[in-house]
């Protein structure tokens, strides 16, 4: 008989099976730590350091904002806060408790819960604040009080001994001196949003105590004026007493930023159109305009002297700290305080619009300049659909019910004759080919030339909220309206009515480049950047645009450079000459052919043909005008437009012939037309070496406001009132632009701003020289 064969332990399949598992402990053992030390190891450290260090902002401080000649637009101003640390105080009760108390005099916040309750007072006490910052960081300051006066902040700082734990810190806040009357063009500071809170400490922000700019040049120039904060890093025990500094960042101040304001100007400016409204409403006996706008410009440069937007608001009540009660004022008044009306509000242009229509039907060949044609006070516009039926016919008149007889061009611009620019505009079938070609200038080659003047375009004034205006083509009003395009539509047109509208700095605009003999400067309000010792500092914006000393920028080149160098050319020309070539189509990041290496606005250059149905290849070359700091989100890269009234556009170029008719028609506004003494005998023209000039404009609206009011009677339209003046007329050194809503005649309401305001400028003692 067979022994029966003994299995020794841990033999055979078991010894297998326990050897795995080793193995696959050990393996997981190591993977584990691998995990710990690689994967994980740098959120662990990080988290280690967080325990270990702690890094407190050091405030950068701000730059400061200055008129050409110095006078201080924004200051900083300090700020005293009043903390407590929870691991100096005493350990006894009751001590605590006292020195609550004797804070709570100085600071005027509850001691504890109960006193908050006694009291009615819906807010934590310094007790809630302090214990609570003690759960978190005992060694940490908790703030109990902000921004109070100098006075207490040194009575606390005396007492500081009988005080432990209790300390006052300094920061800065902002001093508007100038409050209301620049408070449009410098804005004010607020807290950051929690939705730019990230994106703002990667730039080394802190969203607990740093504010940024809300609005005007504090919110345009936030980098610059900003700086970059510093930090002071400490090692903390696990109580988060600080042992020792471990690093130390210097901040980097923000830029000074001088103005072109002039502030001197803009406060009599303000004045003016003030005094003005109140005057009209004084001799109506009845509330009829109560907001205006007032800019003055220097046309050589595009230095904006002077921009009012009435009503505004006190950006002085926003310097430390936003009053809630005030902002809810503000922004629920109908009238818009917190809007500046000068870049961001869109009015029908009325009779100044004609000026472009003056510089175009001379370039065009419309008319010869000289020949005249009749205004009896109205045009009648058969019907199309009906020409032997005169109840169906629509008439056009003109604001001289008599009519003004024979009109040559300049005639037209004294007198601001509707009926010459109604058929100059859109032509007349009743005046031979000879004299007046078919048709008249159209509203395609009206939609060009308004295009060229900067209709449209946002002007690049640094300033958040401009607007680009509107010049109206039959595509436009086929997609929004469902309609066709009427003559009547461009008759209207034509002298600056119907679907057209600009914002009160784009009239100012294409006046001033008629006025600068057809170059069109970029309207600007930086004079320059600025060190704490007033030393220039060059800065550069995103496009790699550098601002440094200042130098004026074209904008556009009307009439063609003589010295060999490019046209310049608006970037929504571009956009139509060049469509998804365009360098809008390349650099917005809505466009569907955004393309960032392709994106370089300082060396871009194109061309354009001149006349692409002659059959001959004819070459222009131009650059294209990219103002300081602009940000590509126009909307400029419409495949739509492209394909409609993009489609063959070609850039409209002036001559200096029709540039200086219209320049001797504005002269003669003021020598024997809409704005000479004869009109307004109380406002004569001033008594100025080498006169002035100017266009007079009374622009007929039905707005979300008038209708309601059931103001909108066909043919009794109320009106705006506009008047662009500028002197000397032979060398002008300013142009001065006023604007009153509702306000009736441009020559009656408008104008004896605009001369006030130059009377002022030029009578004035001399100003300082401005670096």
């Amino acid at each position: 008989m067979r022994a029966s064969k003994t299995l020794l332990p841990f033999q055979g399949w078991r010894v297998t099976f326990f050897r795995a598992i080793a193995v696959g402990l050990f393996m997981i053992l190591i993977l584990r730590t691998w995990q710990l030390q690689f994967v994980q190891g740098v959120s662990f450290r990080q988290d280690a350091d967080e325990n270990r260090f702690q890094t407190v902002p050091v405030q950068a401080t701000r730059g400061q904002i200055y008129d050409r000649y110095g006078n201080p637009l924004a200051l900083n101003d300090p700020a005293f806060l009043v903390t407590v640390t929870p691991a100096l105080l005493p350990d006894d009760r009751a001590e605590v408790l006292a020195i609550y108390n004797r804070l709570s005099a100085f600071v005027d916040v509850p001691a504890t819960r109960a006193v908050a309750i006694a009291s009615g007072r819906n807010e934590r006490s310094i007790d809630e604040l302090v214990t609570e910052g003690e759960g978190l960081a005992p060694y940490r300051p908790v703030v109990i009080a902000v921004d109070i006066d100098k006075e207490i902040a040194m009575e606390i700082l005396e007492t500081k001994q009988s005080l432990p734990g209790v300390d006052v810190e300094v920061r800065a806040v902002r001093n508007y001196p100038s409050g209301m009357t620049t408070a449009q063009i410098v804005g004010y500071l607020g807290p950051i949003p929690a939705d730019q809170a990230q994106e703002l400490r990667e730039l080394g922000l802190d969203p607990a105590f740093d504010r940024i700019g809300y609005a005007g040049i504090e919110q345009f120039f936030q980098n610059e004026l900003a700086g970059t904060n510093g930090s002071i890093t400490y090692q903390v025990d696990i109580a988060g007493r600080r042992e020792r500094i471990v690093d130390r960042q210097a901040p980097i101040a923000g830029s000074n930023i001088r103005l072109t304001i002039d502030l001197d100007l803009q406060r009599f400016a303000q004045e003016a159109l003030v005094n003005r409204i109140n005057a009209i409403n004084a001799e109506e006996q009845r509330l009829r305009t109560q907001s205006g706008v007032v800019i003055v410009m220097n046309p050589r440069t595009g230095e904006i002297l002077a921009m009012v937007s009435w009503p505004t608001y006190d950006n002085s009540r926003f310097a430390r700290a936003i009053d809630a009660e005030y902002y809810l004022e503000v922004a629920d008044d109908p009238l818009r305080p917190l809007v500046n009306t000068a870049i961001s509000s869109l009015y029908p242009p009325g009779s100044v619009w004609k000026m472009i229509t003056s510089v175009a039907v001379v370039d065009e060949g419309v008319i010869e300049p000289t020949t005249t044609l009749v205004d009896p006070g109205r045009l009648v516009l058969p019907n199309a659909y009906a020409p032997n039926d005169p109840a169906a016919s629509q008439t056009f008149v003109c604001w001289n019910r008599n009519g003004h007889g024979n009109q040559n061009l300049i005639d037209a611009i004294a007198n601001s004759c509707d009926v010459y620019f109604y058929q100059v505009g859109g032509g007349n079938p009743e005046v031979s080919p000879a004299r007046l070609r078919p048709g008249g200038l159209g509203i395609i080659d009206l939609y060009r030339w308004a295009t060229a003047f900067g209709i449209g375009s946002r002007l690049g004034v640094e300033v958040f909220g401009e607007i680009p205006g509107q010049m109206p083509e039959p595509d436009w009003k086929r997609r929004l309206y469902g309609e066709s395009w009427s003559l009547g539509d461009t008759y209207n047109a034509a002298f600056g009515q119907g679907y057209i509208t600009v914002t009160p700095l784009q009239q100012i605009s294409y006046v001033a480049t008629i006025v600068n003999n057809g170059v069109q400067m970029q309207p600007t309000l930086i004079r320059q950047f600025e060190d704490s010792e007033n030393n220039m500092v060059v800065v550069t914006d995103a496009n790699g645009k550098v601002h440094a000393e200042f130098v004026p920028q074209v904008i556009r080149t009307l009439v063609p450079p003589t010295d060999g160098s490019p046209m310049v050319l608006h970037i929504q020309e571009d956009a139509l000459i060049q469509g998804e070539n365009s360098l809008a189509c390349r650099c917005e990041r809505t466009s569907d052919w955004y393309a960032p290496d392709r994106c370089d606005p300082i060396n871009y250059s194109a061309t354009y043909d001149p006349n692409p149905d002659d059959g001959v290849d004819e070459v222009v070359s131009y650059v294209v005008n990219v103002p300081f700091d602009y940000r590509w989100t126009a909307g400029l890269c419409d495949p739509l437009v492209f394909q409609t009234i993009g489609r063959g556009y070609v850039p409209p170029v002036a001559s200096l012939e029709s540039i200086s008719i219209s320049q001797q028609g504005m002269r003669e506004v003021v020598t024997r037309g809409t704005a000479s003494a004869s009109v307004n005998p109380q406002y004569p023209p001033l008594s100025l070496p080498g006169g002035e000039g100017g266009k007079t404009g009374t622009a007929e609206y039905c707005d979300d406001i008038a209708a309601p009011q059931g103001l909108c009677i066909p043919g009794r339209w109320p009106s705006h009132a506009w008047y662009v003046g500028y002197a000397p007329a032979d060398d002008p050194e300013i142009i001065v632009l006023a604007f009153l809503y509702n306000a009736g005649e441009g020559s009656q309401r408008a104008m004896p701003v605009v001369r006030e305001v130059m009377n002022y400028y030029f009578r004035r003692p001399p100003q300082p020289t401005v670096q």
